[in-house]
């Protein structure tokens, strides 16, 4: 049984990956594995939906920063929806909200 969910659509500006459940160490394969395309297609820009996840351990952190620096590096963008406090402390904990695009809904995103 999965804790996690990885849901992929196609949004006005571009890919929206929606993650769900509980994003840990014994997800984080799953998750690597169902984003893997969409990731390797480096759309200019990619939308990560953290609101609907309850649960994110340094393992999920690291996919969201690996996937920050990946877009980065290709001179495209992450932007990451905010997720509930939980997560969001884990974020502010670690200094990752100031370093990543954070946005409270998808509709706030600039082209």
């Amino acid at each position: 049984m999965s804790l996690h969910d990885v849901e992929i659509t196609d949004g006005p500006l571009g890919p929206v990956i929606a993650l769900s459940g509980e994003i840990d160490l014994a997800a984080v394969d799953g998750v690597e594995t169902a984003m893997a395309t969409t990731v390797s297609s480096q759309p200019e820009i990619l939308v990560l939906d953290l609101r609907n996840v309850d649960f994110l351990d340094s393992s999920g952190l690291r996919v969201v920063l690996r996937l920050d620096r990946e877009q980065r590096e290709a001179g495209k963008r992450l932007a990451v929806v905010r997720g509930g406090r939980r997560v969001a402390r884990v974020l502010e904990l670690t200094g990752a909200e100031r370093q990543l695009e954070m946005v409270d809904d998808p509709t706030e995103i600039q082209a």
